[in-house]
C-alpha cells in the first residue's frame, strides 16, 4: 500500500506534537507533585521562623541549651505538661504524622507572658528537633538527616545551633492534592487544544508545501512521454519553487537538445547523400555502359570518395569534441613560428586558386601552452575557407603579433563576406551562410566548428568579423603560457 507524501508529514507532526505534549504532561506532573512539595517545606520553614528566634533569645539569655538538654532526658523530673489537643489535623500517638498546622504551634510552645516553654519539646520530638552549632542532637529522636529541614538559630550575630522540621512524606492536605489535579487537568485540556489546532494547521502547511509536487508528477509523465511543452510556474520561494524552475529549464533544454539531434541527423544524412548520389549515378552509368570507365570517370570518383573521407572524418573530430574527447598533447609553442609554416606550406596552392597571401608576422618570446597539430589544424581550416569561399584573384591577409595577454592572430580574406547578424552563427555545425560557402565547394559546414573548440580547450577565443577589405575576418586571442590555465 503506498502512502502518500502529504499523510507522511502530516502524521509526523502530529505524532512530534503529540509526542511533545505527553512528556511535558509527564514531566510537569512528575517534577511539579515534588517541587509542590519543596514550596510546601519551604513555607513551612518561613511560618516557624519565630521559634528560631525564641531559642536564640533564649541563647542569648542562659548562654547554653543545658537547661533544655536535661528536659529532655530527664522529663519525668519536668512539671507535668498536658498540651491541648493537637489542632494540626494527626494524630499525637502517631509520631510519624507531619505536623500541618505550623502557626498553631504558639499557642502550645510559648507561655502567657510570650515566653518559650521548654517541655513542649518533650511531645513534639518525632517532628521538631534541636541541635547544637556543633550539630549534635539536643532535642528529638534518633533521625535521617534528609528527613528534615534545618534553621540557623542565631544569638550574639553568630549561629549557635539548628532548629530542624520533618518533611512531610507526601502531599496531602485535601487542598494541595486539589490545586495539583486542578493544574493537572488544565494542562491535559490545554495539550488537547494544541494538538487540535496543530492537526489543522499541519493540514494547511502540508497542503501549501507540497502543492507543487502533483505539478512535478504530471511534468515528469509528460517529460518521459517526450512531450517538452512544459510550463511550471514559480509556486513557492524555497527549495520545491526552485525545483519546479529547474525543471522547466530541463525540459526547455531537452527539447532544444533534441531539436538539435534531429537536425543534426538530418544535416549529417543531407552532407552523406550528395557524394553517394554522385558515386551511385556514375556506378550505375558505367553499368548500364552511358559512361566509359575512364580517367576522368575515375577522377570524378576518386573526389567523391575523398570528400566523403574528409566528412566522415569531420564528423568524428566535432562528436569528439562535444563528447569531449577529443586529446591534446599541450607544451610551450610559438604561434607566430605555426603560422610561418603553415603560410610556406600554403603559398604555391593559394598561387594556383589566384590569390595572393600577405602576411605581418612579428616573432617575439611569448609562447603559448598549446598543442602544435591543432594549433596548425584550426590555421589550415581557415585558410582553406578563405581559398575556397573568395572569389579570385584575391588577398589573403594573415597578421600574428604579440598583446598584452598573449598572442593575437588574425586571417582576412577579399570576399565575399556575410552579414552581420550571420557572424555569430558561423561556428555552429553544419552551418553555411550563404551560396557563395555551399558544399558545392567542398566544405562540410564542420570546419569553423572544430576551430572553436580547439581554440577554446587552449583558454582562447575566436570571432569572425566583417574585415576592412570586403571580406571576413577571423580573429584568434589565445593567451600567454604565463596566463594559460
Amino acid at each position: 500500500m503506498k502512502i502518500r507524501l502529504f499523510y507522511k508529514i502530516y502524521a509526523l507532526s502530529l505524532v512530534a506534537v503529540v509526542v511533545s505534549m505527553s512528556i511535558m504532561i509527564l514531566m510537569v506532573g512528575y517534577f511539579g507533585y515534588f517541587n509542590f512539595r519543596e514550596y510546601l517545606i519551604k513555607s513551612k520553614m518561613q511560618e516557624i521562623t519565630w521559634l528560631a528566634d525564641k531559642l536564640g533569645e533564649y541563647y542569648e539569655t542562659h548562654g547554653n541549651f543545658d537547661e533544655i538538654k536535661q528536659v529532655m532526658e530527664h522529663p519525668e523530673k519536668t512539671m507535668a505538661f498536658n498540651p491541648p489537643p493537637f489542632p494540626f489535623g494527626g494524630d499525637k500517638d502517631n509520631k510519624h504524622e507531619p505536623i500541618k498546622e505550623i502557626e498553631m504551634l504558639k499557642k502550645v510552645f510559648l507561655t502567657k507572658d510570650n515566653k518559650l516553654n521548654i517541655a513542649t519539646f518533650i511531645h513534639f520530638r518525632p517532628f521538631i528537633t534541636i541541635m547544637d552549632a556543633d550539630k549534635k542532637l539536643i532535642i528529638g529522636d534518633h533521625y535521617n538527616k534528609d528527613e528534615f529541614v534545618f534553621i540557623p538559630i542565631e544569638a550574639h550575630k553568630k549561629t549557635v545551633g539548628y532548629l530542624g522540621l520533618r518533611k512531610p512524606p507526601q502531599v496531602t492536605h485535601p487542598l494541595a492534592l486539589g490545586f495539583l489535579r486542578q493544574q493537572l487537568s488544565l494542562m491535559l485540556f490545554s495539550a488537547v487544544i494544541i494538538i487540535v489546532l496543530t492537526g489543522i494547521l499541519s493540514w494547511f502547511f502540508a497542503k501549501k508545501l507540497l502543492a507543487p509536487v502533483p505539478v512535478l508528477i504530471n511534468a515528469t509523465k509528460k517529460l518521459a512521454s517526450r512531450e517538452f511543452d512544459i510550463d511550471i510556474k514559480q509556486m513557492s520561494n524555497d527549495e520545491l519553487g526552485d525545483l519546479a524552475i529547474n525543471f522547466r529549464k530541463m525540459a526547455q533544454d531537452l527539447s532544444m537538445y533534441e531539436q538539435k539531434q534531429n537536425r543534426w541527423i538530418s544535416d549529417i544524412s543531407h552532407e552523406l547523400r550528395t557524394p553517394l548520389s554522385v558515386l551511385l549515378g556514375n556506378i550505375e552509368a558505367m553499368q548500364d555502359g552511358v559512361r566509359k570507365m575512364d580517367v576522368d570517370t575515375m577522377n570524378i570518383l576518386h573526389g567523391e570518395v575523398s570528400r566523403l573521407i574528409k566528412l566522415v572524418n569531420e564528423l568524428h573530430e566535432i562528436t569528439m569534441a562535444e563528447s569531449d574527447n577529443m586529446r591534446f598533447k599541450f607544451a610551450p609553442v610559438s604561434v607566430q613560428q605555426i603560422a610561418e609554416e603553415v603560410v610556406e606550406l600554403y603559398r604555391s596552392r593559394a598561387e594556383e586558386f589566384g590569390f595572393e597571401i600577405r602576411t605581418i608576422i612579428r616573432s617575439g618570446d611569448t609562447l603559448v601552452k598549446g598543442d602544435v597539430s591543432r594549433l596548425r589544424q584550426v590555421f589550415i581550416n581557415i585558410i582553406e575557407n578563405s581559398l575556397k569561399h573568395s572569389k579570385s584573384p584575391g588577398v589573403i591577409f594573415i597578421s600574428c603579433m604579440e598583446n598584452q595577454v598573449g598572442v593575437t592572430t588574425t586571417i582576412e580574406d577579399t570576399g565575399p563576406g556575410v552579414s552581420d547578424d550571420q557572424l555569430c552563427m558561423l561556428f555552429d555545425r553544419l552551418y553555411r551562410s550563404d551560396t557563395s560557402r555551399n558544399r558545392e565547394t567542398g566544405g562540410s559546414g564542420l570546419g569553423l566548428a572544430i576551430c572553436r573548440y580547439i581554440i577554446e580547450k587552449h583558454g582562447g577565443t575566436i570571432k569572425a568579423v566583417s574585415g576592412g577589405m570586403g571580406g571576413l575576418r577571423i580573429e584568434i586571442i589565445l593567451p600567454g603560457e604565463d596566463e594559460h590555465e
